[in-house]
């Protein structure tokens, strides 16, 4: 199966262009929490980007800022 590392949840009523703002915002917010509920599951931070950084997020809630100095890929804390 070409595809076999992407996962889909439920069919929508609607294509997607036809959702308002907040309906769209409020898909969002769902899959993010299901994004992180599937990674801690199995012991994987959830990686974004904010601005230029790259933050590795745990489960408690404890943030990363993900660099590569010297080819070596170190973290160390996000306070935003």
């Amino acid at each position: 199966m070409e595809n076999a590392h992407l996962i889909e949840y439920g069919t929508a009523e609607k294509d997607w262009w036809q959702f308002t703002e907040e309906e769209m915002r409020a898909i969002g917010e769902r899959v993010s929490k299901r994004v992180r509920e599937r990674a801690w599951a199995v012991g994987s931070p959830v990686y974004y980007m904010i601005g230029h950084l790259i933050i590795a997020e745990y489960p408690g809630g404890k943030k990363m800022i993900v660099e590569k100095r010297d080819g070596v890929e170190t973290e160390r804390p996000y306070n935003g």
